[in-house]
């Protein structure tokens, strides 16, 4: 990066500062120190190394876990991950009390991995308890959810937005696993629901911050309706549902984020379509490559003669 000096004289050699401004331009750089600088840098570290604390602490977690799960009591496994829940919560809370933007990232992380961990040690202990699987992992899809909720009614962050997409992701699975078979259409649905119910909210105003909140909800509307129809039956046509659905929210919102998940969810749901319902590959690829064209050839002929632009004459 150029310097202060490099600047000014180059400015001078263009004609376009004059002397007079170019000194008193030098004069008051001179006088500014590298306070600010060095201040900005420490804050970069300091954040650094609160991530990589967390990451620490995790890792820990999950050798500790792995190693000497079968030779610990029943109450030190829930402790093991329910006291770094219950430290990774107060440190959260305290970073958030410095007011420095580094320092409250922080915390927000430190948040995420406290509602991931308090989560687990829920439903360790109703394993313990000799509930089901299934009601365990219901039970860990409501907690994680709700306590993400929590968190975010404190502190509306991204990190709080992964959590509850989180938890909400576990409970659409928890659904799938309540029939004697896992159901994909039920957990598929289910997610889908979740996600455009978060994204009525997002465009509502209400769940922020909305730039995470809307790449969450796009991406669960979109993968959820594609998972729902993963079986063969009536459940395939619901990606495609959702692809439009999505296109027409970002057309309307002005938001691409949704157009992408929209595209993404019709082109996952055509490929796994044609290949299902196609047995001859090379009818597939035939098939595939004459769809494609047609649909680039229906977007050229689109923006060539822009029917919205005339209508907007009329």
């Amino acid at each position: 990066m150029a310097s202060v000096e490099e600047h000014l004289q180059r400015w001078r050699a263009a004609g376009v500062l004059d002397e007079a401004s170019a000194e008193r331009i030098q004069a008051f750089e001179s006088s500014q120190g590298p306070a600010p600088a060095t201040q900005r840098e420490g804050h970069g570290i300091l954040e650094a190394l609160i991530y990589l604390g967390v990451a620490v602490v995790a890792v820990g977690v999950i050798i500790l876990v792995s190693s000497s799960w079968d030779d610990l009591e029943e109450w030190a496994r829930v402790a093991v991950v329910g006291v770094p829940g219950l430290f990774a919560l107060a440190v959260g809370g305290g970073l958030r009390t410095l007011k420095e933007p580094g320092m409250v990232r922080g915390g927000h992380i430190a948040w995420l991995a406290s509602s991931f961990l308090l989560t687990g040690a829920g439903a360790i202990a109703a394993h313990n308890a000799d509930w089901s699987d299934d009601n365990v992992r219901l039970l860990a899809g409501l907690s994680g959810t709700s306590l993400a909720l929590a968190l975010w009614v404190f502190a509306p962050s991204h990190p709080q937005i992964v959590g509850i997409g989180s938890g909400l992701y576990m409970l659409s699975i928890a659904l799938g696993e309540r029939s004697d078979e896992f159901s994909v259409p039920v957990a598929g649905i289910s997610l889908a629901v979740f996600a455009a119910t978060a994204l009525t909210i997002t465009e509502a105003g209400f769940l922020r911050p909305r730039v995470s909140a809307r790449v969450l909800a796009a991406a669960g509307v979109a993968w959820g309706a594609w998972f729902a129809g993963f079986d063969e039956g009536w459940a395939e046509s619901l990606a495609f549902a959702a692809g439009a659905l999505l296109v027409a929210v970002s057309i309307w919102r002005g938001a691409f984020i949704y157009i992408i998940a929209g595209v993404a969810a019709v082109f996952a749901a055509l490929i796994s379509t044609i290949v299902r319902h196609v047995e001859d590959p090379t009818n597939a690829s035939l098939l595939l490559i004459a769809i494609g064209a047609l649909m680039v050839g229906c977007v050229i002929t689109i923006a060539r003669f822009r029917p919205w632009a005339r209508q907007a004459v009329r």
